[in-house]
């Protein structure tokens, strides 16, 4: 069968820095939009873990109201707006494409496995300067559970006929590669900024995404 890499996007594929001129905008700071992403994953993690299930983009406007909060600033509803149509036009990270194409090379099958809802990973994608590339894209949203959830993995799976033993995960997220580890992925870490491995629950591979990607096809037994 052939092997399957399930791409995970924010961050990952695509340049979330890409929104700080919105955040320095409203918060007067940068360094607000890696704090309102981190409380969206935080919010995703706790409703995961509770087992309530919440839309991601629902999640991230939660996420936004409680960064004002914590700022003591009132977020306006132009603002919202903005953001959820910066979010769908996140352009790639400078090496994505490479990368990709050094995977599509040895023969992976590249499939997008993201918590965003379906309608806003067919915006990325098309505007992100790689759908050429990809074999499928996964929205985790209809199967009710978010990554790192185990059932978000089996998901993607379920609807790509893949089987977990020739599949690997490619993320830039500790949380992100111990989910699909759980689920009996191999997995790849994305060394990007701000980011780092869970000591505990170490990727397969790490590195710069061209680096991982020609490892990768490695352990393929493939040519890159």
């Amino acid at each position: 069968m052939t092997p399957t890499v399930f791409l995970d996007m924010n961050e990952t594929l695509l340049d979330l820095s890409a929104l700080d001129g919105l955040f320095v905008a409203a918060f007067g700071d940068p360094g607000a939009r890696t704090q309102w992403f981190g409380l969206l994953l935080q919010l995703a993690l706790t409703h995961t873990l509770l087992g309530e299930y919440r839309d991601f983009s629902a999640l991230g406007g939660a996420a936004l109201r409680a960064l004002g909060e914590a700022r003591g600033l009132e977020i306006s509803g132009q603002f919202q707006d903005e953001l959820s149509a910066g979010v769908r036009m996140l352009p790639a990270h400078p090496d994505t494409r490479e990368g990709l194409e050094i995977l599509r090379a040895g023969g992976a099958r590249l499939v997008c496995l993201t918590n965003n809802p379906q309608p806003v990973l067919d915006a990325q994608l098309e505007g992100a300067g790689f759908a050429d590339l990809i074999d499928g894209a996964v929205s985790v949203d209809p199967g009710q559970m978010l990554k790192p959830g185990r059932a978000a993995y089996e998901y993607g799976l379920s609807r790509t006929g893949a089987h977990a033993h020739d599949s690997w995960l490619l993320a830039a997220h500790a949380w992100d590669i111990a989910g699909a580890k759980a689920a009996g992925l191999r997995t790849a870490f994305v060394e990007r900024p701000g980011q780092a491995q869970n000591p505990l629950m170490r990727a397969d591979i790490a590195g710069p995404l061209p680096a991982v990607a020609r490892a990768l096809i490695g352990r393929l037994g493939g040519q890159a």
